[in-house]
């Protein structure tokens, strides 16, 4: 949710910190979703992943091929643990 983006130094929390407005956030991405707000054609959009875990899995994926192609990455047996399930 927003009040909770603008508390964790996150980019929107750090702009609106700077120009002590938040006029330029529209709204979260459920509401874009859902049509409870619309993005403008003449305006920049930005979308900050807080929460989602998205640049933690772009990091995991980078470092992961960069394992496999040095010859490095190292397999954790057992890791998914009951992976039969899937």
């Amino acid at each position: 949710d927003v009040e909770h983006c603008l508390k964790a130094q996150t980019s929107p929390d750090l702009a609106v910190r700077q120009y002590q407005h938040r006029s330029f956030i529209t709204g979260t991405l459920a509401q874009l979703m859902n049509g409870e707000v619309e993005l403008s054609p003449e305006r920049a959009s930005i979308f900050s992943p807080f929460g989602l875990g998205v640049l933690d899995l772009a990091v995991g994926q980078r470092v992961y091929r960069q394992a496999l192609a040095e010859g490095s990455a190292l397999p954790v047996p057992r890791f998914f643990f009951e992976s039969s399930r899937w």
